[in-house]
């Protein structure tokens, strides 16, 4: 069972205090272990998990994320790395985006989630005007590198 709204307060005031984290480590290349064939789900959901494993400095966040996302992208994540590391946000499209620059610009890896791809207009005003500036404005002192925006986009087929 997936963790429904609960009364309890999560503290993520750590993510606000602009502490700068060190470069994560290098991920291991060498052993690839086995293969396996995955659907666009699963392949999206094995790669954050990757992500949230290689590099503790990274957080997910967004649209009902801790309950596994609308497409089950990010399904088991918050039971596997904590209320602290994958959590839900504010129906705020452009907050989800101004978040992952602040948190980033910090030496963070932010995974930030817009729910439908549909709603990302709200959030272009910190794309292209703060993220894609970052280190242009600060002289190349600043990056919001580790910056990794993600919203489904597609058409549904309706054949009759």
């Amino acid at each position: 069972s997936s963790s429904s709204s609960s009364s309890s307060y999560v503290d993520h005031s750590h993510l606000y205090n602009n502490t700068y984290h060190p470069q994560a480590p290098e991920p291991n290349y060498t052993d690839l272990g086995p293969t396996t064939k995955l659907n666009l789900f699963t392949a999206i959901n094995s790669a954050m998990q990757t992500a949230m494993k290689t590099d503790p400095t990274a957080i997910m966040f967004g649209e009902d994320v801790a309950f596994g996302g609308v497409f089950r992208c990010s399904q088991d994540l918050r039971e596997e790395f904590g209320e602290g590391r994958v959590f839900n946000t504010p129906l705020s499209e452009n907050g989800i985006a101004g978040m992952a620059i602040g948190y980033a610009s910090a030496g963070g890896t932010a995974i930030g989630e817009i729910q439908f791809g549909d709603y990302i207009f709200p959030a272009f005003d910190q794309i292209v005007n703060e993220m894609a500036k970052f280190r242009f404005r600060s002289g190349n002192q600043w990056n919001c590198g580790g910056v990794t925006l993600r919203t489904p986009v597609g058409a549904v087929s309706c054949n009759r």
